[in-house]
């Protein structure tokens, strides 16, 4: 670290040494987003479902991480700029070009790890990241796109370092983050990898070695090395979306991570519960998708004769039915438009004569002049565990290593 920085900004050192300064809390968490991702990378998805989910947490991310600038666009309407189905008017076209250099910035990373080109962090990467970032922004021009601040910044009551620093910090940075992935071990590479990820964002942060878009460089940052550290693109995005929903915190964390009492650990904490809870969200998803498509098709085995019109009628019914809703039989006829096409002409007694048979194979429930798929079975299937309630992982206590004091 410089002399200047030494002085000014002691907290920013390059010598945290997680085995020793995380708490056991921390390393629970990151044991568990180890182990979310593998589930999450091995997971197979049907072609067209995976692009739909890439396109829709692509569109997530792209709007949390410029919705904590103040950009204003809706998540919809974010997603149909991805899309390029969003016209904006001339005087709202920044908002849309502020999203299009996330995308493009996501984009290029993702053509290099498809490129088998290194994601390992360097001081040049990083710059071309704001350079995008800020490109075609009103105002860009002022603020000198990826290039290094030559004058002090002020943003809320936080000074960036030294600007004759900042390019030095960077190189000491990159330096540091590859040094910490070769001590951790083969073993332990991948939790390092992850740790590193998060650690480029907080410093960059404190750095704050650009003109304006630190931020957002700062989470593109971010998202390079947790696909570095082999987290596949889906659940890479979860974390900014995790900064956005807890904006108030967000902020408040890299304010009160910025100390030398502090350090890193507060805002590893902080970053590691909320990839937590975001990946437990989106193994639910997964998981309730791969579901779906084994109610497919189990009800595709079960239904015998199956080229017969009645047998095809009877399948299309009870994929039709609503999952988990209670559906009123006479309402069957009009469900959906081929169901409505494949009773028409048809007598109640036929819906009647079709119900009767899809409970008699054990794939509805009916009761009260009503019905629901009986997708519930399926879960017999799975391996039989306790049931145990999700419970919030708790702050770290004033006593332990991890504990963020408040800022007065």
């Amino acid at each position: 670290m410089t002399r200047h920085t030494v002085r000014s900004h002691p907290w920013i050192a390059f010598d945290f040494d997680p085995r020793e300064q995380l708490d056991y809390r921390t390393w629970m968490l990151l044991g568990e987003v180890v182990s979310k991702v593998a589930h999450i990378a091995g997971a197979p998805l049907q072609p067209q479902l995976a692009h739909d989910l890439n396109q829709i947490f692509l569109s997530k991310s792209a709007h949390a991480t410029t919705r904590i600038e103040g950009n204003t666009l809706s998540e919809g309407e974010v997603l149909r700029r991805v899309r390029q189905e969003l016209d904006l008017p001339p005087s709202l076209e920044y908002l849309g070009q502020e999203v299009d250099n996330i995308v493009d910035a996501y984009d290029l990373i993702e053509s290099d790890l498809r490129g088998n080109r290194s994601l390992a962090l360097t001081t040049d990467r990083i710059k071309e990241l704001n350079r995008l970032v800020m490109r075609d922004v009103p105002g860009a021009e002022r603020v000198k796109p990826g290039e290094i601040r030559t004058e002090n910044v002020l943003v809320g009551n936080y000074r960036g370092a030294p600007p004759g620093d900042c390019e030095d910090l960077l190189d000491q940075l990159c330096r540091w983050l590859r040094v910490i992935s070769k001590v951790a071990g083969p073993e332990l590479q991948q939790p390092a990898a992850i740790l590193s990820a998060f650690l480029a964002h907080l410093y960059i942060a404190w750095i704050h070695p650009f003109w304006d878009g630190n931020g957002r460089t700062a989470r593109l940052v971010e998202y390079q090395l947790l696909l570095h550290a082999g987290v596949p693109n889906l659940a890479a995005h979860l974390p900014a979306n995790f900064y956005m929903r807890t904006r108030t915190r967000y902020y408040q964390v890299l304010e009160e991570s910025s100390t030398i009492l502090h350090g890193p650990t507060g805002f590893l904490f902080y970053a590691l519960q909320g990839f937590a809870d975001e990946l437990r969200e989106q193994v639910k998803m997964i998981q309730a998708q791969q579901l779906l498509v084994a109610w497919v098709n189990f009800v595709h085995d079960s239904v015998p004769d199956g080229h017969t019109a009645a047998s095809v009628r009877q399948r299309h019914l009870v994929l039709d039915l609503p999952i988990g809703e209670w559906t009123n039989i006479s309402k069957i006829p009009e469900l959906t438009p081929r169901l409505a096409r494949e009773y028409a002409g048809k007598t109640r007694r036929t819906v009647s004569r079709d119900v009767n048979t899809l409970e008699d194979l054990g794939l509805i429930l009916k009761g009260r002049g009503q019905v629901r798929p009986f997708v519930d079975q399926m879960r017999a299937f799975l391996p039989l565990k306790a049931e145990m309630r999700e419970r919030r992982m708790p702050e770290p206590s004033p006593e332990d290593p991890g504990h963020v004091h408040s800022v007065s």
